[in-house]
């Protein structure tokens, strides 16, 4: 079986990484987007990414051993980048529920591989993902991340911005995919709907209540085959994981190990690098 894996691309606009709303392709009967409003028990632990003027995305505020100390908040490594120069915004802040008064400045931002003018776009997938401590503590729920393998699975929820009712929506009911296009062991390729703005949001594990709810991965954007066209990509298209889908960076060991050295230096007042 050939394998695409190198003609694969992400599209890429200001700010936000292209996202998909999948369906079956026929509005007329049902909606097409599942997006509903996040519930407040889900809501209280996510906010929003601000950076140079705009909203960038979406990130998760995490559970760490510093958490009595400082919040770390996990998200996408690109929504901290201007997709058009490929330089880092100057200043970014973090929304707790997206509530612009409560903002909290960054402090210190971890090591991370991510690099915008990246022509090898699964490898930027895998490395698109960034912790970053806050000059205060956010006042909200925390979540755990939690390891992932990256198979098939059913009952996954996506937590993230959602531009057309400028709140953080839910997307539920969500299916994770395997691909023969889209290969790699850091990715999880699933269909929860999601616009601009979602980028950084996480993908958690579906419980009835979401009491027990953890970070399983961190929504990237959607892969787009080099073979598929992006008009046929609109909203409601029906899944194809291998000319479209949405993707999302795994937790794995790796990415722990990446928080773990992070704290270190914030417990030992090093200054990360950016």
């Amino acid at each position: 079986m050939i394998r695409h894996s190198l003609l694969i691309f992400i599209f890429l606009f200001t700010g936000t990484a292209h996202s998909a709303i999948f369906g079956d392709g026929n509005p007329d009967n049902g909606m097409e987007d599942q997006r509903e409003n996040a519930p407040k028990n889900l809501l209280n632990s996510v906010g929003t990414i601000f950076c140079d003027g705009g909203l960038r995305g979406t990130a998760t505020h995490i559970k760490t051993a510093l958490q009595h100390n400082r919040s770390i908040i996990l998200t996408a490594a690109h929504v901290l980048f201007d997709q058009k120069t490929g330089m880092s915004f100057k200043q970014c802040s973090y929304r707790p529920e997206n509530q612009r008064l409560s903002s909290i400045e960054f402090s210190s931002i971890s090591t991370h591989q991510y690099k915008p003018e990246s022509k090898n776009k699964i490898q930027q997938s895998e490395t698109d993902i960034v912790f970053v401590a806050l000059k205060k503590r956010a006042y909200q729920r925390s979540l755990e991340l939690a390891q992932s393998k990256n198979t098939v699975a059913n009952n996954l929820q996506l937590l993230g911005y959602n531009a057309d009712s400028q709140k953080i929506s839910l997307s539920s009911d969500c299916t994770s995919f395997e691909s023969d296009s889209f290969i790699s062991d850091q990715l999880l390729l699933h269909n929860c709907d999601a616009l601009s703005g979602a980028s950084g949001g996480p993908i958690i594990t579906a419980t009835e209540q979401g009491d027990n709810a953890v970070v399983i991965a961190v929504h990237g954007g959607t892969l787009v085959s080099a073979g598929a066209s992006i008009r046929s990509l609109a909203t409601g298209a029906q899944v194809n994981p291998e000319q479209w889908i949405n993707q999302a960076r795994i937790v794995d060991k790796a990415l722990l190990n990446q928080l773990e050295l992070f704290l270190a230096y914030l417990a030992k007042d090093f200054p990360s690098q950016k």
